[in-house]
């Protein structure tokens, strides 16, 4: 029996995240940034929560890391596996599973990173606090999100006016793009967080291309 409150919205977003996969592209130059952010060197037992179709997990793995990528979507997985082989990659791990229940034990990992993932988990406490969990001692985490106040922030807000609100109790994803809501969630778990602005880009022929 699952007693998740938030099983169905799980649900309709593992179903909604099955055609991301062309939209990786534009993710992937944003990768080789998060890896240096989060000093990932080799050796390094790394997780990649929300990997989707395997960018960072893959970019970490290059440098040496060993990486376990773990994502809601198995259509996404399966597109994360194929990534792997093409890059010769073959010995990360990949697992279907949920950032608010990591299907890891206790203190397994260096570094916990998230590329626009975690944040679509509808309850921040519990995301982090799994996070914090699987972390060794001294562990560090880093993730990659969106300033609400530009463009995906922006049409973060617009599908929100148009479409039917998300169930009680469930954080709209855009908060985890503001600083100050960022260090409150991770509180007195993490030491105190920095940040860093990057700009993403978009590879496309024009406005219509793009949308």
């Amino acid at each position: 029996m699952n007693n998740d409150p938030f099983a169905d919205l799980k649900q309709r977003q593992r179903e909604m995240w099955a055609s991301f996969g062309p939209t990786a592209l534009f993710t992937t130059p944003v990768a080789g940034h998060m890896v240096r952010f989060a000093g990932i060197v080799p050796g390094d037992a790394v997780l990649d929560v929300g990997t989707g179709t395997g960018v960072l997990a893959i970019t970490a793995a290059r440098l040496g890391a060993k990486v376990c990528g773990l994502d809601l979507t198995p259509e996404l997985l399966e597109q994360a596996h194929e990534n792997a082989a093409i890059a010769r990659l073959p010995d990360i791990a990949w697992k279907q599973g949920d950032a608010e229940a990591l299907p890891y034990p206790d203190a397994s990992f260096d570094v916990v990173v998230s590329q626009f993932g975690h944040m679509f988990a509808p309850r921040p406490e519990v995301a982090v606090a799994e996070m914090r969990r699987v972390l060794k001692p001294g562990g560090r985490i880093a993730f990659a999100t969106w300033p609400p106040e530009h463009l995906i922030g922006r049409m973060f807000a617009f599908v929100g006016r148009n479409a039917p609100p998300p169930p009680p109790g469930a954080a709209p994803a855009p908060l985890w793009g503001n600083p100050t809501v960022v260090a409150e969630r991770l509180g007195d778990k993490f030491a105190a967080p920095f940040f860093e602005r990057g700009v993403m880009k978009f590879s496309a022929l024009s406005i219509p291309h793009y949308r």
